[in-house]
């Protein structure tokens, strides 16, 4: 069935987040049981590969659960060392709500699950604001972890607000994690890669990053930024046989789609509601939502040799809904 116009306006703000506060009590059980279910599937039993990343040390932004915990595990079932990067705070000194950062545990549970996997994990409790402090974090991967040819610029947040409605705090913070944050991730394993003749650079957009969003006008407009500093990176690096490739996810099983404030902002009420709305949008109906570990998957691709050539890139993978795009 077509879904009508409320509908529609509903999934454009369900829909852009990739990736929890709050006293709604009926949500709470939800939203725990939200965060178990996207730990257990990228923890999950995986198929046996060919280690494509085997050798490869890798640095992976926002790494203490959701996407960039995924994408840091498979690298690791993949064969390469990781060095997970987290603000590992809660609120991050900013005005979130409706949801909330990983915390400090989370990011220890991340690195013991890729220490697990019999390769090397780096602890790195870094906010990717500070410029400073990720020149820092992506040399002491080097000493640590023997070299860097892999980054993935994950870390990301959502402060769900109209553009009228918006403060210019939230705006700022929103601009300095989902863009600064990138842009700083970036600049800091530049020189490492250069010194390995090559490397892969994965940016984490949205499908928030492929069109307008509703309520959500900030997110929208750093995944948008980020979409054009991954092409301008890619002409730049490639004769330094670095690849730059950026993922636009659709909707994924993470703290920040499964949260308070996701609901609030398409006017929904429930998890179950959620999907019913955004499921409508989806031409591919096998499940209303993507696990981390499906994003891991393209995230892999990219950084393994099978994707030497491929630079400059967005992938969408959001069961379908790029199809909508008109261009």
């Amino acid at each position: 069935m077509t879904p009508n116009r409320r509908e529609i306006i509903k999934g454009a703000a369900l829909t852009t987040t990739g990736m929890v506060l709050g006293a709604m009590s009926p949500l709470k059980s939800q939203e725990a049981a939200a965060e178990k279910q996207t730990k257990q599937t990228s923890d999950r039993p995986q198929p046996s590969t060919s280690r494509l990343l085997a050798g490869k040390v890798a640095l992976v932004t926002g790494a203490a659960r959701g996407i960039g915990r995924a994408i840091a595990i498979d690298f690791a079932r993949n064969g390469a060392n990781v060095a997970l990067l987290d603000i590992a705070d809660p609120t991050g000194g900013m005005p979130i709500s409706g949801y909330r950062l990983a915390n400090e545990s989370e990011l220890d549970e991340a690195v013991a699950a890729v220490r697990a996997l019999g390769v090397k994990a780096l602890k790195l409790k870094v906010d990717v604001r500070n410029h400073d402090a990720m020149k820092k974090a992506a040399a002491l991967t080097v000493r640590e972890l023997g070299g860097l040819d892999i980054a993935v610029a994950n870390a990301g947040i959502a402060i769900w607000t109209t553009i009228e409605g918006s403060n210019e705090q939230q705006w700022r913070d929103t601009i300095d994690v989902n863009i600064n944050g990138v842009f700083n991730t970036i600049q800091a394993v530049i020189p490492h890669m250069k010194a390995r003749n090559g490397g892969r650079i994965i940016t984490l957009s949205s499908i928030g990053g492929r069109q307008g969003v509703v309520g959500n006008g900030a997110y929208g407009t750093t995944k948008w930024a980020v979409i054009g500093l991954t092409k301008s990176a890619a002409i730049e690096l490639g004769p330094s046989n670095i690849t730059v490739n950026a993922i636009a996810p659709g909707p994924v099983n993470t703290p920040m789609y499964r949260s308070q404030g996701q609901l609030r902002s398409g006017g929904l009420k429930s998890f179950e509601e959620q999907d019913k709305v955004v499921g409508a949008m989806l031409p591919i109906k096998v499940k209303p939502a993507l696990d981390p570990q499906d994003i891991a998957d393209t995230a892999t691709f990219l950084a393994s040799d099978h994707a030497r050539f491929i630079s400059g890139d967005v992938i969408d993978v959001a069961l379908g809904y790029n199809t909508i795009y008109t261009a």
